[in-house]
């Protein structure tokens, strides 16, 4: 037996028989899930919705409007019943448990680019707080001090993850962070990019906790170990083209060995 919200049948019974237009609990469904959606924190951080639509697939941010002609042209990409992308936790949703519910329900958590950067504040203050225990443990003679090279890298990182002014919750290492983010997620260029760093250093009244350029980011970044490396990846998602520690050596295809596209 399947899950799905109770209240979400609407979603993938879009149009009337004979595609004579939308339904309009499909219409209603979508300007829930659009105020829903606006709620969501970061929101206006993004400047817009993560557009859900089968084509999109949580790929592009949109201005409400597109999002909406998107999902009554194309419908939701397949099983997102629960709107994690926007907010949404399972614990926010009630559930119908049957055996005529819809089948499918999808458990995978879709990572958004502040996703990912929540998980690297996470790994920074884990790093930090191991720096600091590691430190009190010095102090009562029960361990040996750490190697010259792990000192220099926690105070790097102790430097690095400094508020940019007071009260402020982000720093030098989390704006680098970020724009990394946006060059990897929408394939910005680096001469982009080095115009981001110097439009953040115009416009703030705090120069020296910000990267000064593009390279001065990247500088950064790979002092704390946190080296770029770019894999291509399959057109349709089925694989990446690398050479990984089990033997596989894929790094040399020209096509996907599943759907053989080409490279």
């Amino acid at each position: 037996m399947d899950r799905i919200p109770l209240d979400r049948r609407w979603m993938y019974d879009r149009c009337y028989t004979g595609r004579r237009g939308l339904k309009e609990s499909f219409v209603t469904g979508v300007e829930e899930f659009i105020q829903k959606a606006r709620q969501y924190k970061y929101y206006e951080l993004d400047g817009g919705i993560r557009c859900p639509c089968l084509k999109c697939d949580g790929t592009r941010i949109l201005k409400d409007e597109i999002v909406k002609v998107h999902l009554y042209k194309k419908g939701f990409k397949p099983n997102y019943w629960i709107w994690t992308d926007h907010g949404e936790d399972m614990r926010d949703v009630n559930f119908n448990v049957g055996d005529n519910c819809v089948s499918g329900l999808s458990s995978s958590v879709y990572i958004t680019e502040m996703d990912q950067f929540r998980a690297m504040e996470e790994m920074v203050n884990s790093a930090l707080w191991q720096h600091e225990a590691l430190q009190g443990v010095q102090s009562s003679n029960i361990e040996e001090p750490p190697t010259e090279d792990t000192q220099q890298f926690y105070n790097l990182l102790a430097e690095a993850n400094k508020p940019l002014f007071e009260g402020s919750s982000e720093s030098k290492l989390s704006v680098c962070v970020r724009l990394f983010s946006y060059k990897s997620n929408w394939n910005v260029p680096d001469k982009c990019i080095q115009n981001f760093t110097k439009l953040l250093l115009d416009i703030s009244p705090t120069k020296t906790e910000l990267p000064t350029s593009y390279y001065d980011a990247k500088r950064l970044v790979s002092k704390l170990g946190l080296t770029v490396k770019r894999i291509d990846c399959c057109v349709n998602g089925c694989m990446l083209l690398y050479d990984n520690d089990t033997g596989k050596k894929d790094a040399s295809l020209l096509q996907c060995k599943f759907c053989h596209k080409p490279r």
